[in-house]
């Protein structure tokens, strides 16, 4: 059973390793506090990436060529690759 602790005007309570491991917490991360009723929540707190227009861009140009069917087949080698490359619909994929 974990324990409190207080320390001057901070108290700590040790988590256990599996609960830890659950909600994916690490050392030095910060985590919400709130109550509901005579319950404390603890619940990890979600940073928002930085945003990367390029990085954004190239994700939207990706999931276009998804939704248009322009992406190529999985190849096990540059053979069967540049054979594909030969046909009808490698053509399509040829680039400047």
């Amino acid at each position: 059973m974990p324990k409190v602790h207080i320390r001057g005007d901070k108290l700590t309570v040790t988590i256990p390793e599996r609960i830890r491991d659950q909600i994916a917490v690490h050392n030095g991360e910060e985590i919400e506090v709130s109550t509901e009723g005579s319950r404390i929540v603890l619940t990890p707190k979600e940073e928002l990436a930085e945003r990367h227009p390029e990085i954004d861009a190239a994700i939207a140009e990706g999931l276009g060529d998804l939704r248009a069917d322009r992406v190529s087949p999985a190849f096990k080698s540059m053979e069967e690759f540049k054979a594909w490359r030969k046909t009808a619909e490698g053509k399509k994929f040829r680039t400047a």
